[in-house]
């Protein structure tokens, strides 16, 4: 059966946004690669999130889904992707990684 991804505004909103802010601070030197590296992460939400390990969601963090899986982003960053699924349907509410005050109560599991 066919998998359904559903993306949240807040997260395509957020998405737009990251490019701009990994260029501006410099983590990247060209706009370019700032793109590049946001289009990658959109499109392992896409084509692999189903085929991931799908954790349940820390008591602490459950406002932004009851499922989260972590995407490799590069040697320093794990994303972790939040989301909803119901039999091949997924919304993904909220994303972030392990830099954010978030990824306290992911590290420790």
């Amino acid at each position: 059966m066919e998998k359904i991804i559903f993306v949240s505004p807040g997260v395509s909103n957020f998405l737009k946004q990251l490019v701009w802010v990994l260029y501006s601070e410099e983590y990247f030197g060209f706009e370019e690669d700032a793109n590049r590296y946001v289009s990658r992460l959109r499109d392992a939400i896409y084509n692999d999130l189903p085929h991931l390990t799908h954790y349940q969601t820390p008591p602490q963090l459950k406002k932004y889904g009851n499922y989260y899986a972590k995407l490799k982003g590069s040697r320093r960053t794990m994303w972790y992707v939040f989301f909803e699924k119901k039999e091949n349907r997924y919304l993904i509410e909220f994303i972030t990684n392990n830099h954010a005050p978030q990824s306290a109560y992911l590290n420790k599991l």
